[in-house]
Parts: structure tokens; sequence; C-alpha cells
């Protein structure tokens, strides 16, 4: 807060002024001596022109980490994971920078892997930042994100999943803007070319996976949806 303060040239009188508090008060939060109330973490944040993240990691925006994408898939429909410890967040990052996040590295959670097209057809997404976040993580990432949507697409036409979907114009851009894989791509569970379904060869995809892999995860996540716990809640067991 003082480095803010210093940037935006106020004194600490100055700076006190405009949130309505002495210049003792806002000294002593300064040194730590005492936390600010909200309504004054709320004014400091509207004086100095930063985001609240600011204030509570340091950053400019969200942080994105393991247990960040956890918390942030069980909320999109993901009900069966479970944060290995308790996790405070003061914003979640978008929504396309956590699915890229969740499938990037040489072997991402196979369970995570099977509910993103589920989570595709639930939530809205924007193509062009799945693509882009996707590039700047992983390359492979975009890729992989672009063969669930086509799964999820491909399951759409069979009722393989349950309920609305939420953007389908946005997944089929993203499969048009996306290229396959340039070489082949199991996501550490390989699978013979023989047995996959055609949505994944076309991705040059070799995780082990059918259709029916991704239909029954669908269904089962659609079950702990509709008997959800309140708000809050987790069910299920933990990612390792």
């Amino acid at each position: 807060m003082r480095t803010a303060r210093i940037q935006r040239g106020l004194t600490q009188r100055e700076l006190g002024a405009r949130c309505g508090v002495t210049q003792t008060e806002l000294s002593n939060v300064e040194q730590g001596k005492r936390l600010p109330s909200l309504p004054l973490f709320f004014r400091l944040a509207q004086v100095l022109e930063l985001p609240l993240e600011r204030f509570l990691s340091g950053e400019l925006r969200p942080k994105i980490d393991r247990q960040t994408v956890l918390v942030h898939l069980y909320r999109l429909g993901i009900a069966d994971l479970l944060v290995p410890r308790s996790c405070v967040l003061s914003a979640f990052p978008p929504t396309e920078e956590t699915l890229d996040w969740a499938l990037s590295g040489n072997a991402p959670d196979p369970r995570i892997v099977e509910a993103i097209p589920v989570v595709l057809a639930w939530n809205p997404v924007n193509a062009r930042l799945l693509e882009g976040y996707g590039l700047a993580h992983d390359p492979r990432a975009a890729s992989r994100l672009a063969w669930l949507a086509d799964v999820a697409l491909t399951l759409r036409t069979t009722g393989g999943i349950a309920g609305e979907f939420t953007a389908p114009l946005a997944l089929e851009e993203l499969i048009r803007r996306v290229p396959p894989s340039p070489t082949p791509d199991d996501l550490g569970r390989p699978a013979l070319r023989e047995t996959l379904p055609p949505v994944s060869r076309r991705w040059n995809i070799r995780y082990a996976a059918t259709l029916e892999t991704f239909q029954e995860r669908a269904a089962h996540l659609l079950t702990l949806r509709t008997a959800r716990p309140p708000e809050g809640g987790v069910v299920g067991r933990e990612v390792s």
C-alpha cells in the first residue's frame, strides 16, 4: 500500500483525507499494526486505482495455480474434485485460462481431461481466448481444447451430453481456428490408433479414451450436478 501511495504522489495525510481516515490510522495500516476495515479496503483500492488482488497477493490479476484451477473447475461443473487444502480466492481467473492451464503439461489428470467436453458444453467460452491462453501456457493445450470441443459437439449430435449447450458457435469457431496437433499427442495415456474414435484421429490425438468414456463422464457429472450440495460444499475425492 505504501508503494502504491508513493507511486501516486500522495502523502499519508492526503490519502487518508481521500479515504476518510486520519493520517495516524493510515500509518498504522501501512506499518501492519492494524488491518483495514472492509469499507476502507475498498476505498483504498478506488483511490489508488488498483484491483483488490494487488493488496492481497501483490499481483495485478488473480493468480493461477493448481489449487485455483481445481476450485474453478469444481464451479464449472467438475463436481467430484476436492482441493487438497483450504483455498480462499480473491477472484477466479478467466474460464479460458483455467481450462488451458488444466490441459497443459505432459500428463494432465485424466478425470479432468474427460470432463472438459461437458465443461465446454455447460459454460460460456470465447474461442479466441481459448486459443490465446493455450498458446501462452502450452502450445499443445490449444489443440487439445479444440479436440475436446469437437468431442463435445460430436456427443451433442448423439445426445451424449445432457443439458443445454451454452456456446456451440464458440466451440465451432475454436475448431476452425486451431489446427490439429502437428505430432501425435497421447496426453500421457497412449492408445493404439485402431481403438481411437474418428474425432481423436482428426486431431492426431492418441489419448486412450472412446466416445463412451466421455459420455459416461458427462452422465456422472450431470448426476452430481443435480444433487449438488449447498454453495461452498464439495463432493468426491481428491485429485492426486
